[in-house]
């Protein structure tokens, strides 16, 4: 079946290339030589339990790498939290970085993880969201995974944008229907017995067939007897030395026979156990696959998939056949379920006639009549000699009433045709043991088909195992890459435009050719964002109610501005926009360019002073930062190796509470100028003593403002969400009082009156 829009087809092919080709090649343990003795947090202990649960340290290596921590959960001793962490330490094992290495501060970490609050909210399955906490942002040399995870965004965006609103809507109901397979235990077969007649037999069937069916050792031919009564199905290895009932299933050789042989159902468990996610994952594949230029999607074809779900809809929860499915399962399970009622229904209609009929008989007596009577013969012999004709009819029509009601068989009419007895009594009564008799017969032919069918399905849906599973896994991680694009496309994302270090560096050899005075190291970090939109914010206030924001800047900048006008969330921009790009994610804004970046450093606004131990901390952060690129650069020389200079950008918001306001000026100005020496260093500093600073630093620091221009008729702000270039921004307090005062009525007012007259 196929809905995809004629557009949508070649982007659900680029889709479906996309996920095969990422699953077999970013997740073979062969390919990555890790074992589970490399992967930090797991011990002797852990290791055995990873390896006894999945069958072998490649399947468990393989799980931990495709991030599936629903079923690490399944493992002894894992929690959910300790099996995201073991996947992220795989991921860190395989490509040698993690998020720790571009984010450098707890501020910048909460940046991250508050981006991937609102990511995940666009998830459809437990899977696609456990599997974003590995989606990190990579410093400059990692670029290479940063885009590969582009390339797949930037694939799902085109469906996305290919698809109709119907079509979002189907594929997104599918894929919440989507889980991960469920391992299936071994489930205990109740209707089957294998009988064995020697010691040997015995042992060798109970150790391979215990767990799931009764094993018997039978010696006595009235217990063998029991046996064949009490189970619909008696299996037989040898023969005994007494006579056996006709009915038995017999196998040759008990060494070579397999218990899916005995019960051909037992394969039908992993259907069954996994319908509702199967039976949405073939429906995905069909639409999938059917958009696809090769015409599968993980190697199944539309048809194919179509077949295969045709197939698990015939039966339901327990195996048995699904309504609809077999209309002699159908006819049967309709007997059995109404029978009573119609029983009943017609006892009483039949009763009913009698009345009636005895009601407008008038009884006469000839002499030889009343000579039985007298001589003891019960009335009731007479009468029914009166009506006896009429019953008869009564009776015939009400069973071929019946008959027609429960669309009986010829055989099964023949068991009702006593069910009301020749005796005629009103009211009639049923023959319970003529219903015991057809009950018995329906559930015997209910049995019998359900047992012919299991055995069918199991040997079509044979071979189909591995599949599904290769089915489930590929449509889960689709919804990954899919759920990333829906992201993407609910906050108009475009991807940014990246200067790598080794750009840069090209650029400035081709330079310098040209221009000898051209420093040898690349270009400074920077950043050029244009109508960018907080995330922060639009998930609370809706995306049509964030204004965008434009900013520019590079090297070393002081961002001053009024109370609420934005300069917090301006910083939170930025920083969402840099984190982003390096996870190889679009960003929220209509155009952003930048430096590609190895460390990012957040610090986010005090509350109040801070302690003499707070800011001793503080100081030494800031230390921290500019001893790395010392350090690197040092041991490059004792080497005598050229290292290119680590790229950073560091956002700090309202230091100055750091200590009192001319104390914290005088500082933030010598970490301005600190910073201003390293062309890679990127520094946006947030404060409202902009002056002051400008005239404690020793170079030239850009000061950019945001600027309020009055209060509205509502009495908002009216602020100009981007900075102005070049320009000290005054915090304008006197708006805030105004507002206030505006607000306000009797002493209130008179006291913020006051207080306005000060300006």
């Amino acid at each position: 079946m196929t809905f995809v829009s004629q557009t949508a087809h070649s982007k659900l092919a680029d889709a479906r290339t996309a996920d095969d080709s990422r699953f077999a090649e970013d997740n073979s343990p062969a390919d990555s030589e890790i074992y589970l003795r490399d992967i930090a947090g797991i011990g002797t202990v852990l290791e055995k339990r990873l390896t006894a649960h999945f069958g072998s340290e490649d399947k468990a290596v393989l799980a931990l790498l495709n991030g599936d921590v629903a079923e690490l959960c399944k493992v002894e001793g894992l929690t959910k939290k300790a099996a995201t962490s073991l996947v992220l330490n795989a991921s860190r094992e395989q490509s040698g970085v993690c998020a720790g290495d571009f984010l450098k501060t707890k501020e910048a970490e909460s940046l991250y993880l508050g981006i991937l609050k609102i990511l995940k909210k666009y998830c459809h399955t437990s899977f696609a969201s456990d599997y974003m906490d590995r989606l990190i942002p990579y410093p400059s040399q990692r670029m290479d995974l940063a885009n590969a995870v582009s390339d797949k965004i930037r694939t799902h965006l085109h469906l996305i944008e290919s698809l109709t609103g119907d079509e979002k809507e189907t594929i997104a109901g599918l894929l919440s229907h989507t889980a991960p397979i469920k391992a299936t235990a071994a489930s205990k077969i109740k209707d089957k017995a294998v009988l064995a007649f020697s010691e040997k037999t015995y042992l060798i069937a109970k150790e391979k067939f215990g767990r799931q069916i009764g094993v018997y050792w039978v010696t006595d031919p009235q217990e063998c007897a029991d046996y064949f009564a009490a189970y619909t199905s008696v299996i037989l290895f040898e023969f005994p030395e007494f006579d056996l009932p006709d009915s038995y299933d017999y196998f040759r050789d008990v060494d070579n026979t397999t218990i899916e042989q005995l019960a051909p159902e037992i394969s039908l468990d992993f259907f069954i156990q996994n319908q509702k996610t199967l039976t949405a994952g073939l429906k995905l594949t069909e639409i999938l696959a059917a958009g696809s230029d090769s015409g599968t999607f993980c190697g199944l074809s539309a048809e194919d998939a179509l077949h295969l779900r045709t197939l698990m809809s015939k039966i339901d929860a327990s195996g048995n056949f699904a309504a609809g499915a077999d209309a002699e399962s159908d006819r049967l399970n309709f007997i059995s379920k109404n029978s009573d009622e119609i029983f009943l229904r017609e006892s009483i209609a039949l009763s009913k006639r009698i009345e009636e009929t005895l009601a407008a008989t008038t009884l006469t007596l000839d002499g030889a009549q009343m000579m039985k009577v007298m001589s003891g013969v019960d009335l009731r012999e007479i009468v029914s000699e009166k009506i006896s004709k009429n019953y008869r009819e009564y009776t015939s029509a009400s069973l071929s009433e019946i008959s027609s009601s429960l669309s009986l068989k010829k055989d099964e009419e023949i068991l009702i045709y006593d069910l009301f007895g020749d005796e005629i009594r009103c009211p009639i009564s049923i023959d319970q043991d003529a219903v015991i008799r057809f009950k018995k017969h329906i559930s015997a032919e209910m049995a019998e088909r359900t047992a012919a069918h299991k055995k069918k399905l199991s040997k079509e849906l044979a071979g189909q195992k591995e599949i599904c599973e290769s089915i489930i896994s590929a449509v889960l991680e689709f919804d990954v890459w899919y759920s990333a694009a829906g992201f993407a496309s609910a906050h108009n994302m475009t991807f940014a435009k990246t200067d790598t270090k080794a750009e840069a560096e090209t650029e400035t050899k081709t330079e310098t050719k040209t221009n000898p005075n051209t420093k040898q190291n690349a270009k400074s970090a920077f950043f050029l964002m244009t109508n960018a939109r907080n995330l922060f914010l639009s998930q609370k206030y809706g995306f049509s109610n964030v204004v965008p924001v434009s900013y520019a800047s590079e090297s070393v900048t002081i961002l001053s501005g009024v109370n609420s006008g934005g300069k917090t969330s301006l910083l939170e921009l930025l920083g969402q926009c840099l984190i982003l790009a390096h996870m190889g994610f679009p960003v929220p804004a209509e155009s952003f360019e930048m430096s590609a970046l190895d460390e990012f450093y957040y610090f986010g606004k005090s509350k109040g002073t801070l302690d003499a131990g707070a800011f001793e901390t503080t100081l030494r952060n800031f230390s921290s930062v500019l001893r790395k690129n010392k350090r690197k650069t040092n041991d490059a020389e004792s080497k005598n190796v050229d290292v290119a200079p680590r790229r950073k950008a560091i956002f700090a918001d309202e230091l100055e509470a750091i200590t009192e306001p001319g104390a914290s000026a005088k500082i933030i100005a010598g970490l301005l100028e600190a910073f201003s020496e390293d062309q890679n260093t990127l520094s946006l500093f947030v404060s409202h003593l902009a002056e002051p600073i400008a005239k404690n630093c020793s170079v030239p620091v850009q000061i950019d403002g945001i600027e309020a221009d009055g209060l509205d008729e509502n009495l908002n702000l009216i602020v100009n969400r981007s900075p102005v270039k070049n320009h000290i921004a005054k915090s304008t307090p006197e708006l805030i009082v105004e507002k206030l005062f505006l607000t306000a009525s009797g002493e209130d007012a008179a006291f913020y009156e006051r207080l306005k007259k000060k300006f």
